[in-house]
């Protein structure tokens, strides 16, 4: 991956805010290109892909587009500006990760990370249940606070609370319940989020390149900066 950062133009940076001093050369990772955009305008110039475990950014690219330093464009198409952290860690790597920030898997498996209330809602008997989650407090931040928004907090809510009720002669069913997120279930569903990304398809590869090269054949634009 070494190459990805290096596809980029380049431009000058005032380093210490001093206007004509102090200037540095810097990679532009805020570059985009026009045409990436324009591909994902089009639902049907891509497809919705699943990172597995054993995924890394070249060897899909690889997979892909036949070449594995194009995987900047599959960075650049998912808002990935730093592959080593928006890239979904495998289990090895995050395993690391927990242990290095909460000190031990015990303990963010027995720490908190915040509390949430959950509603599972079916309209009828052959409808999916559609589950809606809200980060709530853990206790009632105020006793003015009218009776009818009492619930809205985690020690306000039963385990779980069900009922049922009529809607244009429909049945709806509900369950009402709460939910303390671990520390480690907050960061593995955070981490697990980033495994579903856009793969534009590699019939754009050719005219992609070919956009890329067109702005940034002259290394003496220092300045070129194109946002998508």
């Amino acid at each position: 991956m070494g190459n990805y950062l290096d596809t980029f133009p380049k431009i000058i940076y005032d380093v210490n805010r001093a206007r004509a001093t102090n200037y540095d050369i810097a990679t532009n990772i805020f570059f985009r290109l026009a045409i990436i955009k324009e591909v994902l305008n089009n639902t049907s110039a891509y497809y919705v892909y699943t990172i597995k475990e054993t995924d890394k950014p070249e060897i899909l690219a690889d997979n892909v587009y036949r070449d594995p330093e194009a995987h900047w464009i599959i960075l650049l198409a998912n808002d990935m500006v730093d592959p080593q952290y928006d890239w979904p860690l495998n289990y090895m790597d995050f395993e690391n990760f927990i242990i290095n920030k909460y000190g031990s898997i015990a303990t963010a498996q027995s720490t908190n990370h915040h509390y949430e209330k959950v509603t599972q809602r079916q309209v009828g008997t052959i409808n999916p249940i559609i589950e809606f989650r809200q980060r709530i407090n853990y206790a009632n931040t105020s006793n003015t606070v009218p009776a009818s928004y009492h619930y809205d907090y985690y020690t306000g809510i039963a385990d779980s609370e069900y009922n049922s009720y009529n809607v244009a002669n429909t049945t709806v069913f509900q369950t009402v319940l709460r939910d303390a997120i671990s520390c480690y279930d907050y960061e593995y569903n955070l981490n697990e989020s980033k495994r579903t990304i856009k793969i534009i398809k590699p019939e754009y590869y050719a005219q992609i390149m070919s956009q890329l090269q067109s702005l940034t054949k002259s290394s003496a634009q220092s300045f070129v900066r194109r946002l998508a």
